[in-house]
């Protein structure tokens, strides 16, 4: 009953309190918890132990426990429940933070081919049973063990300790040299090699017999051991260069659980961010030398172009310029313009002493002169165009009469 609620409520209790749980205790409460939170319906598409969406505790409580009670960080339980649905969780695989190299423990990896290598040769054993029923039933199952056989060899990356310690290679020689002995008239009791396989996405692999498969997958094993450094380990991503592919191989081969490869992954996102903005600090950086820039050139300076600058500021302003020849013509021509406006202003104001020094002036002067002596000699009294109620008296006076006709508005 006690360990119930302490399941239920693992991640609200603080770390300290772990200090009087002995580590099977400890293992009896994750695996408690494990059994509660198993969901009734898998999530579809999910990487995680059971079809879990998320782990069974999140990184940071177990780690935080782990680290204030030494004598828990050794659990295999937690390791296998805890530890590598953390893993799964924040490292995608075959994502950009988790390169094919460091998939899995390098103690599992060797396990899992040391476990092929020995099931390999057993496929050939005859069925105790003489029933044909038995017999039919177990060629099947001998394939599909063939099937799976081959298919973790295809997706589990290789490299040279690896072959060494788990012995896969001289394994899969046997296996094929054994097969070769029949020359294509197998018993009864082996597996169908032969038949095309659809086990894999690989496109080097896919649509070929298992036989086949396992021959160039020997072939290139044989590769790699020839080769030395990062070439001596398949699996390395295009954008990941040779010297951080050798880099993780080390890496992996320090990793014995599951604990050990989420904090070698997690060791290995930080040192990439930092290098990705120490980066973008030097390309900032080196923004401005590196920029293309316009030389600059000296550009011959004209006249003054700004043409309503010299109307607006008058003769003083023309008076300032000395360029000569075109310039000085226009200049000329402007203030003969503002002269004429200016006299025939003051003509139609009726200022007697504006002076008309124009030709256009001096015209309209004379005419206006040979209108009023002939007006003069005649003797008769006329009224002004303009103003149709004015009429002229002698000796130069005028009389004005009132205008009786209303204004229409």
């Amino acid at each position: 009953m006690c360990e119930r609620v302490i399941a239920a409520n693992l991640e609200r209790y603080p770390a300290e309190c772990f200090c009087i749980v002995g580590e099977r205790q400890w293992e009896s409460i994750v695996t408690l918890k494990y059994r509660m939170t198993s969901p009734i319906v898998k999530s579809v598409g999910s990487t995680l132990s059971d079809g879990r969406r998320n782990p069974l505790l999140s990184d940071k409580c177990i780690q935080e426990i782990e680290e204030h009670n030494p004598h828990l960080d050794k659990s295999k339980v937690a390791d296998e429940l805890v530890w590598k649905d953390c893993t799964d969780f924040r490292f995608k695989r075959e994502g950009v933070s988790r390169p094919i190299v460091m998939d899995k423990p390098w103690n599992v990896q060797v396990r899992r081919m040391k476990k092929v290598a020995t099931n390999l040769p057993l496929l050939f054993c005859e069925p105790k049973e003489d029933n044909t029923f038995e017999a039919g039933k177990h060629l099947s199952i001998q394939t599909n063990k063939l099937h799976n056989y081959t298919t973790a060899l295809i997706s589990s990356p290789m490299s040279v300790p690896l072959l060494l310690e788990s012995g896969i290679g001289k394994s899969v020689k046997k296996f094929i040299k054994e097969c070769k002995k029949h020359n294509s008239s197998f018993p009864t009791h082996f597996p169908l090699v032969n038949t095309v396989a659809n086990n894999t996405q690989n496109p080097k692999f896919r649509g070929k017999p298992y036989l086949t498969q396992l021959e160039m997958l020997l072939s290139e094993w044989k590769l790699l051991a020839n080769v030395k450094g990062a070439d001596a380990c398949s699996g390395r991503h295009r954008n990941t260069s040779k010297e951080q592919h050798l880099k993780d191989l080390q890496k992996v081969q320090q990793t014995t659980q599951w604990r050990d490869l989420f904090h070698a992954l997690n060791e290995r996102e930080q040192v990439t961010i930092q290098s990705r903005g120490a980066k973008m600090r030097k390309i900032r950086d080196n923004l401005e030398s590196d920029r293309h820039t316009i030389k600059a050139t000296n550009i011959k300076k004209m006249g003054n172009r700004k043409l309503g600058g010299r109307l607006l500021s008058g003769d003083s302003h023309l008076a300032k310029s000395s360029n000569g020849g075109v310039n000085s013509v226009k200049i000329s021509k402007l203030n003969m313009i503002r002269q004429q406006s200016a006299s025939q202003k003051a003509r139609m104001r009726g200022d007697p002493a504006s002076k008309t020094s124009t030709f256009s002036s001096s015209i309209a002067s004379s005419s206006g002169q040979k209108k009023k002596i002939q007006s003069l000699s005649s003797g008769v009294n006329h009224t002004s165009k303009r103003n149709q109620r004015t009429f002229a008296l002698g000796d130069g006076k005028q009389m004005k009469l009132p205008n009786l006709k209303r204004r229409r508005r």
